[in-house]
């Protein structure tokens, strides 16, 4: 029997098998129901979810349509692939420190449990800081503007959250507290936990399409109104932690400091008031992504960079313009200096006239001398 063949007679051979396929969904206020929700499969001893699949699917629809738009925003592909490389590893360590340290009193019981990242327990904060990180280190080393390449990502990062929340889906988790409303949902495994007929709030979905929207309007306001660098780092910034703010308030899977804190929803608070400072301070003195792209794709062109233009010296002002103290100061030992030389020159010219006159009175009288002697 070759593998395909195992793969459809399930019930005849244990190489391939569903996981939970009894597992059900339903959203009774609007008809629908979902049956054989299994959360994965296993090929013989290795077991590939749904909740993975998702993820991976979502990382790579990210990927392919950031490297279509990489020279465009003057990235250049083997740059976006080596932050890839090691965005990938470093996000989902991050994701399991970020989790493990705000339920670490159930993980200092069970150490041997920390590395068990398949079982479940990241964190999409936790991943964002490790995304982060990576951009910063990777544009330090490769001498780039580190705000260009997060507002290159960030929709793309939004975009992978909004399509990894089908996952949460699938497995029946990050649901919301009671509610009656319309998309109110329950499933077997919730109805384990919540008791059956009670409807929760689907925050995976309310995230997801948040998520979906968000995208949109930071790929719609990249193409035709981002001025400066860091803009839509901030709106991201904005924009996420405004949904988050409020939809960890009607999860009942937070992560908590104490039994009063949702860690998730006050940094979201603080992402918010950053995202909005630093709106504003790129707006004013920002560095025009117009500019820094127009840089980067010399550079991807072999072309030498152009010298800053100095900046050019300003005229010298006429007299007239003059109104500083120091000018009037200048103007006036020059009217000084000018009165002195006429005076100067006028007693000079007085004396030369009184010799010029003396000269011909002198030229006179030898005149009459000379007369006289020839007369005689």
């Amino acid at each position: 029997m070759n593998i395909a063949s195992a793969l459809l007679a399930q019930d005849s051979n244990s190489f391939f098998q569903w996981i939970e396929p009894e597992n059900e969904i339903s959203f009774p206020n609007i008809g629908l129901k979902l049956t054989n929700m299994a959360k994965g499969f296993r090929l013989g001893s290795f077991e590939i979810r749904w909740y993975g699949v998702i993820i991976c699917l979502g990382l790579v629809l990210c990927m392919v349509l950031a490297i279509r738009r990489t020279k465009s925003y003057g990235i250049k592909t083997d740059d976006l692939l080596d932050y890839i490389l090691f965005g990938i590893p470093v996000s989902i360590i991050c994701a399991r420190i970020y989790y493990v340290v705000f339920r670490f009193d159930y993980y200092k019981e069970h150490p041997g449990e920390i590395i068990k990242i398949w079982e479940g327990g990241i964190a999409i904060y936790g991943a964002v800081i490790g995304i982060v990180l990576v951009a910063l280190v990777g544009t330090l080393i490769k001498k780039k503007n580190f705000l260009h390449l997060l507002d290159f990502a960030v929709p793309y990062l939004i975009l992978g959250q909004a399509i990894g929340r089908w996952g949460n889906f699938i497995n029946q988790e990050a649901y919301g507290s009671e509610t009656n409303s319309l998309l109110g949902m329950t499933g077997n495994l919730i109805a384990k936990e919540c008791g059956e007929g009670v409807l929760v709030h689907p925050t995976f979905l309310y995230e997801s399409l948040w998520c979906f929207a968000t995208f949109a309007f930071l790929i719609i306001f990249r193409m035709k109104l981002q001025k400066n660098a860091g803009e839509i780092t901030s709106l991201y910034m904005i924009l996420y932690g405004l949904e988050r703010a409020v939809v960890e308030g009607l999860r009942t899977d937070s992560l908590m400091i104490g039994n009063t804190i949702r860690v998730s929803q006050w940094l979201s608070v603080v992402l918010v008031i950053v995202g909005i400072a630093l709106f504003i301070d790129t707006r004013r003195r920002g560095r025009p992504i117009a500019d820094l792209i127009a840089k980067y794709k010399k550079e991807m062109a072999g072309e030498p960079a152009e010298e800053e233009e100095k900046p050019e010296e300003p005229e010298a002002e006429p007299e007239e313009a003059r109104s500083s103290l120091s000018d009037v100061a200048d103007i006036l030992a020059e009217e000084e200096a000018k009165a002195a030389a006429v005076e100067e020159s006028g007693e000079g010219g007085a004396e030369a006239s009184e010799t010029a006159e003396q000269e011909p009175e002198a030229e006179t009288e030898a005149e009459t001398e000379d007369a006289e002697q020839d007369k005689v």
